[in-house]
């Protein structure tokens, strides 16, 4: 999802540069609402279906792919730049809002929070599409911070965690922290061992964590994230296989393509290669 470099916020309608198997580029934060259609999209190694009404929080630390999209899928979203993201989430003081949308950046708002969503939506259409150049980011800015309050009052009254010992249970804390100490150094660490030490636990727990919250081991998960960030590269820009390790802190380019294989069913050349022979379809 391309925009301004210029500008702070933007806004779009309709599907925007949305590709099945093409990672999103998310330069700060992007709020959408699905109008239309629907979107199986697998975000930081989870599938997330989007269906019409339903909300997305996508911030710049995570990886999100949209797999498939039906014929008639549309949407409307604001996009915001790293600095006004950085400076709004700052403003929202909320752990249980940070937390819920941490683990279900798509969700599906009760029914009389739709209907504020939508208002929401089309008042921030028609401020961004105004003539007030001189206050348009500011008035935004504020619709927002609105944003995040009656997302945590739509979480606080119907979508807080079905049991309540899901929130304090202690190895459901523990792998939100991990995905999140994932997504912050994926480039650099690759073993299950140091995220274990940040967490202070032991690798073996972590892993049994990781498969009881998201089906799959943490060595899994970094593999999927790897995965998938590999494959953005492939696609987007023209670095070796060798230049892509270093990159991703692999001094063994060899390992880094057994790894990618073996999720994916082909070398990264043949990736690229189908990648660049679909595009050119």
């Amino acid at each position: 999802m391309p925009h301004d470099k210029a500008r702070r916020i933007s806004f779009i309608k309709g599907i925007g540069h949305w590709t099945e198997n093409k990672s999103l580029t998310i330069d700060g934060c992007i709020i959408l609402q699905c109008t239309s259609g629907n979107a199986d999209i697998l975000i930081n190694s989870r599938h997330h279906i989007l269906s019409s009404g339903h909300i997305a929080v996508l911030t710049f630390d995570i990886v999100a792919v949209p797999l498939k999209i039906s014929s008639d899928f549309s949407l409307r979203a604001i996009l915001m730049n790293f600095d006004l993201a950085q400076d709004l989430f700052f403003s929202v003081t909320s752990n249980r809002l940070w937390d819920f949308l941490y683990a279900t950046p798509v969700f599906d708002p009760a029914s009389e929070f739709r209907i504020i969503y939508d208002r929401w939506f089309d008042f921030v259409d028609i401020l961004h599409s105004s003539s007030l150049d001189n206050i348009r980011e500011s008035v935004v800015s504020k619709e927002l911070e609105n944003f995040f309050l009656i997302t945590d009052e739509n979480i606080c009254r119907y979508q807080a965690p079905s049991s309540p010992e899901l929130s304090k249970n202690r190895g459901w804390a523990l792998a939100i922290e991990f995905y999140g100490l994932l997504n912050r150094y994926y480039s650099t660490h690759h073993d299950v061992a140091y995220y274990a030490r940040l967490l202070n636990i032991t690798p073996n727990y972590l892993n049994i964590i990781s498969r009881r919250y998201s089906g799959v081991t943490a060595k899994e998960q970094i593999n999927m994230l790897i995965t998938l960030v590999v494959k953005n590269m492939l696609e987007t820009t023209s670095l070796s296989i060798k230049d892509i390790a270093t990159r991703l802190n692999y001094e063994d380019s060899s390992y880094l393509c057994r790894v990618f294989r073996k999720r994916t069913g082909m070398s990264p050349m043949e990736y690229r290669n189908k990648s660049n022979t679909d595009s050119d379809t």
